[in-house]
């Protein structure tokens, strides 16, 4: 592996033509990000039924449980609820939910730590994670709706959204596109599925929103200090 000095990467290589490399020479934290998602799924899928019902309830995030675990209820389990911010985007729901989310990072995940490197781009994901959350947070005191959201489509949204801001000038029409139709499916459900409350939408425009918003930042600490703890990929 090659270390870079950020200046002269930058130099030699636009935006675009760092996009733009093969998608499928996957770099490194993406693949471990798709090894520790799989690799999770698959323990669940091997545990007892109710054992992997239970694991999905409490490393979910749902906004009630985790202030009541913010709040010290005193629950046994509340160390884990603490925590479900970012263990919910680790589970998914069955294995086609595992495998397009995966099929995403892939996509949007391999150019981001290109353009980043490891740490800055791990940065920007759990970001993305956390802010998906919080704006499901924020529904709740509005709608008081009971959910358990699971899944890194949040993470993974955010990543297409500093793909987007990386890529494209003038994004505003793909952005009301993308937040409209995730409204419109989060109330309508995906065909087919038989739950009208199939998608965890609010957290798939936090997460996106916050990669469009946040991508400039990471970019110029990136540019500023370096990679942190390492080469890039």
């Amino acid at each position: 592996m090659l270390r870079h000095c950020p200046i002269q990467r930058q130099s030699n290589e636009s935006p675009l033509s760092q996009v733009s490399q093969p998608v499928f020479n996957a770099t490194p934290a993406v693949l471990a990000l798709i090894a520790i998602n799989a690799g999770i799924h698959v323990v669940r899928m091997a545990l007892p039924a109710e054992w992997s019902m239970i694991a999905g309830t409490l490393g979910g995030f749902s906004p009630p449980w985790f202030i009541a675990a913010v709040m010290g209820d005193g629950a046994p389990y509340s160390v884990i609820l603490l925590l479900s911010p970012i263990t919910y985007a680790f589970l998914h729901a069955d294995l086609l939910h595992l495998a397009l989310n995966m099929a995403f990072m892939l996509a949007f995940g391999t150019p981001m730590e290109r353009r980043l490197g490891r740490s800055w781009f791990l940065g920007l994901y759990f970001a993305c994670a956390l802010f998906g959350a919080g704006t499901s947070m924020a529904l709740f005191f509005y709608s008081h709706e009971q959910t358990i959201m699971v899944g890194a489509s949040g993470a993974i949204s955010g990543l297409f959204g500093a793909v987007l801001r990386l890529t494209t000038r003038r994004a505003w029409l793909v952005i009301a596109v993308f937040i409209a139709s995730n409204v419109i499916l989060g109330y309508t459900g995906i065909p087919g599925s038989g739950e009208v409350r199939s998608i965890a939408w609010e957290a798939h425009i936090g997460g996106f929103l916050a990669g469009f918003i946040l991508f400039p930042l990471f970019d110029a600490l990136r540019r500023r200090g370096g990679q942190f703890g390492g080469g890039r990929s």
